[in-house]
């Protein structure tokens, strides 16, 4: 009785991949799947405390300091072509800013805006709106970093190839917000307070290609 149930649930598991298969087939025969891989440069200047020490014989008021920044971001759109110029599905991606690396998570729209003629360049549009998690920072001791929203909309150029993919080239804005908050010791007499919230705004330059 074991070894029949056992076969049965193998004759599920078996029917099941190919099942999915024809599924998708079809789906994706009238929703094309696209993926889009940059890598790209965040321009901006930032504000930076400099110095927070504070305690209840010596405060000390915030002293902020500015200073330009050039930062680095990768990221990957996988979703499916609505029809023959829109594009929507979910953008996840690697930023960083200085010893802060950031992963965040969007729902992302891709648009071809106008193409003058079949197979040439297309002026294309995006926008990505999501949540920057810390899934991969490493804080130091004593420190948490907490994410934020993330909204980044683009505009640039599609470069079709004869194999059907496309180089790709934007321009666009990056805000990104963050948090910084150190944990307090209750056994220290003396203690810093660095507790701040992050807006992270960015000219945003991406090379990437399309599949």
């Amino acid at each position: 009785m074991k070894k029949s149930f056992i076969l049965f649930l193998m004759g599920i598991i078996g029917f099941l991949p190919s099942f999915g298969q024809k599924e998708r087939k079809g789906f994706f025969k009238k929703y094309p799947f696209v993926n889009v891989t940059e890598l790209g440069t965040l321009l901006g200047r930032s504000k930076y405390q400099i110095y927070a020490y504070y305690s209840s014989y010596y405060p000390q008021p915030m002293q902020y300091q500015a200073q330009n920044r050039v930062n680095f971001s990768l990221q990957t759109f996988n979703g499916v072509y609505l029809n023959s110029k829109t594009a929507a599905g979910l953008t996840v991606g690697i930023d960083s800013y200085g010893p802060t690396a950031l992963m965040p998570i969007s729902a992302g729209v891709r648009r071809n805006l106008v193409q003058k003629k079949q197979g040439g360049s297309v002026l294309l549009g995006s926008l990505d709106v999501g949540y920057a998690t810390t899934w991969l920072n490493e804080d130091n001791t004593g420190f948490k970093t907490s994410g934020g929203l993330v909204v980044c909309p683009t505009i640039g150029y599609k470069f079709p190839m004869r194999n059907g993919s496309a180089w790709l080239l934007n321009f666009g804005y990056r805000y990104q917000r963050a948090e910084y908050a150190q944990v307090r010791n209750d056994d220290a007499i003396y203690w810093t307070e660095s507790n701040e919230v992050r807006n992270y705004r960015r000219m945003v330059v991406r090379f990437g290609i399309e599949f």
